[in-house]
């Protein structure tokens, strides 16, 4: 089976390509950047793409790739190449490339950070950082801790920060004027890696941000919590992501606390293919195969190994010799029921 993987220069394009091969597909490696290490490094089955902001030159070049590799199947890893996908799905399918993406409104909610606060903010069961207008803060005082504050669409924490004074918010507010100005959390960070086909419970792999750089886990370690990998589940079917996605947040002291969700897998990805569920491998069986439905069972009895995944983007996996393994036992569930 034969399959393109766009954003191979980023972690999580890097890491779909390389497990995909791992699998036994053979993978056209895609990206926008001409000294990608990624297209340099498989110079025989690279490709070259322009970025997805030049719209109809971006798909053709994308249709061409595909024809002249023998794929019908598209994995899409960076936010703008999803985000222009979702308004083309009839044309992708028209030019027979299988890919899946949910419905533009969903990826527009969770591409605005404001637009996914604002949403979450309605639903009594999840909760978001507490978000400040500038108005709302002294002139001269910030909360003790400082606030946390980033841009509204974008990936990777780029000009993410804490700013601890007044002119400091101000600057960065001077940069980024729509901005969100919001409460710094302090508990452990968490993603989850979590594949959604719009009926069955959507499958959740929990990963501790032990490290991150520029916003990217460097560190990451999968880890069971059955409160926390059910209501990443209920997010998912209210917002109704399918496909693959990466939620993140953190786990404060009073609670569970969401921040985004990215509509792709996330940059440590490989950790939930090592350690648990094999998630990524179900992804790229359903995708391919054009089917949406997990097989039977798989919720009712899996196997969780603590995996330590480490130097990104080169995926060292550790498994920690005191982890055992261990049977999640979970209800079967399918839908909102």
């Amino acid at each position: 089976m034969r399959i393109v993987v766009t954003g191979t220069g980023g972690a999580s394009g890097y890491a779909v390509a390389l497990q995909a091969e791992q699998l036994g597909y053979e993978v056209l490696w895609a990206d926008a950047d001409p000294l990608c290490p990624a297209l340099l490094t498989n110079s025989h089955r690279a490709q070259l793409l322009p970025l997805a902001s030049e719209g109809g030159a971006y798909l053709e070049a994308l249709a061409k790739a595909a024809k002249d590799f023998g794929a019908d199947c598209v994995s899409f890893n960076t936010d703008a190449e999803v985000r222009y996908a979702a308004h083309e799905v009839d044309t992708l399918s028209e030019l027979g490339l299988t890919q899946w993406i949910p419905a533009p409104e969903t990826v527009r909610v969770c591409s605005d950070k404001a637009e996914f606060a604002g949403r979450l903010s309605r639903d009594s069961r999840f909760r978001t950082p507490v978000s400040f207008s500038a108005d709302d803060l002294r002139a001269d005082l910030l909360p003790a801790a400082g606030v946390f504050v980033k841009t509204r669409s974008g990936s990777g924490g780029a000009d993410a920060m804490v700013c601890s004074s007044r002119p400091e918010l101000d600057a960065w507010l001077a940069r980024n004027p729509d901005g969100l100005v919001q409460e710094v959390l302090t508990g452990q960070e968490f993603s989850a890696d979590c594949l959604y086909t719009g009926s069955d419970l959507p499958l959740v792999v929990a990963r501790r941000r032990l490290r991150t750089r520029s916003g990217m886990s460097t560190v990451t370690e999968t880890f069971h919590h059955p409160d926390l990998e059910l209501l990443i589940a209920e997010l998912l079917q209210e917002l109704q992501v399918v496909g693959p996605s990466c939620v993140q947040g953190f786990l404060q002291p009073d609670g569970i606390v969401f921040t985004e969700i990215n509509v792709r897998f996330g940059g440590g990805c490989a950790a939930a293919f090592w350690g648990t569920t094999h998630l990524v491998e179900q992804y790229l069986a359903l995708l391919t195969s054009g089917e949406r439905k997990l097989p039977e069972g798989l919720h009712g009895r899996r196997f969780f190994t603590t995996t330590l995944l480490v130097r990104v983007p080169s995926y060292e996996t550790l498994v920690r010799p005191e982890a055992e393994e261990f049977i999640a036992l979970m209800e079967p569930r399918t839908g909102k029921d």
